[in-house]
């Protein structure tokens, strides 16, 4: 038996916040089961559950992990490369651009989109809402390309390590579903239909013959035709077909036009429709894309061997106005799979075919995957913008996250607020975290730990944090 300084301990029985027992007796090892990891207690010595304090995770079958620290973990003002804090943004001034390698020898990013016509590049902002309420530092562009790429932490456009294996995790902020949005041609130029701000929708609309109501998102004087493109958000869950052809009214404009009946096939050059398209990442080995490559976007993911399409699982899409997790865990090893997952739900995931179609391909490439691109790309040139924060990429499977709900099978089946941690030590029996809460609510969540192995085995019930004095659980109670 061993005598730990203070124990953050969970019962099962508190779900309000208050203190933590500050000693306790427990043994400290429990038997794991095969495979899965295993907690039997966390250490800590501090009294309160607060971001910044170092966590000591107790149990087994965490595994072993050749570099604790993950290779990157950028929070934008303060960014981890290797476990080493960079803090060289933290003295930008407010929207202050993301230079390239060539430009800023110092940059974290050595590859970001510059700035263009219809775009920003990507721009450190410390002015804008932050995603915990907080002070501090993220990114923010304004456009249809802006996007961050090749970390100096992963070895900049010359990745720095082998590995098989990749986790990465992104927090990222839309104004509009992009999933959901078609541009037209406008009835005049200007158009009459009432449009919003650069993250706002306009007003709503009537389209003939659909139940319920869209929105205008915005209009644009782009391309060829006289009269520019209008981009409108029809209601959830409408086909192509029910729109093509129909009038589709304002509703306080009253300005009226028709949905073509065919798409575009000339980008903004040509009457008839465009569909949405466009990507939030990519994750390659190889700057010349001769290696593994895969790209993340809002139809699902292409790349190295088959499609995979996200309505397959539901076509879930970042809630629009809110920030949004994204995680992604690829192995290439032996038995080759790939899961996405958006707020704790699976957005999509590989099956036997995708993995024979990987193992059939040309593409033999040791080097790690790396983020390429991160935010959004390809998208038309509606005023998008994006925001981005607390981006996360490991070459290995382990991970600590903090959850509010209380199975892993309930964070996948109904989604949930997760927060990655920052391993600082990783043992197979004992791990350290720097705790990050994040914009998890004191207020409303208990949290729940979850310790993820080298292959992204994970314990089945959460280890519940709270802060009530209460007794240690049975000493056989382990969190599997």
């Amino acid at each position: 038996m061993n005598k730990l300084p203070a124990f953050l301990v969970s019962t099962g029985r508190a779900k309000r916040w208050g203190r933590f027992v500050a000693a306790a007796t427990l043994s400290i090892f429990a038997s794991s089961t095969a495979g899965t990891p295993t907690l039997s207690g966390i250490e800590s010595g501090e009294a309160e559950l607060k971001s910044g304090q170092l966590m000591y995770i107790v149990g087994a079958g965490f595994g072993s992990k050749d570099q604790s620290a993950p290779i990157l973990y950028d929070h934008t003002d303060v960014t981890w490369e290797n476990g080493i804090a960079n803090k060289y943004q933290s003295t930008f001034k407010d929207m202050t651009l993301v230079k390239r390698v060539g430009v800023d020898p110092n940059t974290i990013w050595t590859k970001p989109s510059l700035p263009e016509e219809h775009s920003t590049g990507m721009l450190v902002t410390n002015s804008r809402q932050t995603r915990d309420g907080e002070l501090g530092a993220h990114y923010y562009g304004k456009g249809n390309v802006n996007f961050l790429g090749w970390p100096k932490a992963s070895g900049g456009e010359k990745t720095a390590y082998q590995s098989s294996r990749m986790y990465s995790a992104f927090w990222i902020k839309l104004p509009f579903d992009l999933t959901n949005y078609y541009a037209i041609p406008a009835e005049k130029n200007p158009s009459s239909f009432i449009t919003g701000g650069s993250e706002s929708y306009g007003e709503e609309i009537k389209i003939e013959g659909v139940d319920g109501l869209g929105k205008v998102i915005a209009y644009e004087n782009v391309g060829m035709l006289p009269n520019g493109w209008l981009f409108i958000e029809p209601p959830s869950g409408v086909s192509i077909k029910e729109l093509t052809g129909k009038r589709i009214v304002g509703l306080d404009s009253g300005a009226e036009v028709v949905f073509p009946e065919s798409s575009s096939l000339s980008k903004f050059d040509q009457y008839g429709f465009l569909s949405p398209r466009g990507k939030y990442a990519r994750f390659w080995s190889d700057p010349s894309g001769t290696g593994y490559r895969f790209s993340l976007a809002n139809l699902g993911l292409a790349g190295t061997g088959e499609s995979i399409w996200a309505n397959a699982f539901g076509s879930l899409s970042p809630k629009p106005g809110k920030w949004n997790l994204f995680e992604v865990e690829i192995d290439l090893g032996s038995s080759p799979s790939l899961t996405a997952w958006l707020n704790g739900m699976v957005y999509l995931a590989s099956d036997n075919e995708w993995s024979e179609a990987l193992k059939s391909s040309s593409v033999a490439d040791a080097t790690g995957l790396t983020i390429a691109l991160l935010g959004i790309d390809d998208f038309m040139p509606v005023p998008f913008t994006v925001e981005l924060d607390d981006i996360y990429l490991d070459k290995s499977l382990h991970r600590v996250l903090l959850c509010n709900l209380p199975t892993i099978e309930e964070v996948r089946s109904k989604g949930a607020h997760c927060e990655v941690q920052r391993p600082i030590t990783w043992e197979d029996r004992k791990i350290s975290v720097e705790l990050k809460l994040g914009s998890l609510s004191q207020e409303k969540d208990s949290v729940y730990l979850y310790v993820f192995d080298s292959n992204g085995d994970v314990n089945a019930k959460g280890w519940e944090l709270n802060k009530v004095n209460a007794p240690l659980p049975p000493q056989d109670f382990q969190a599997q």
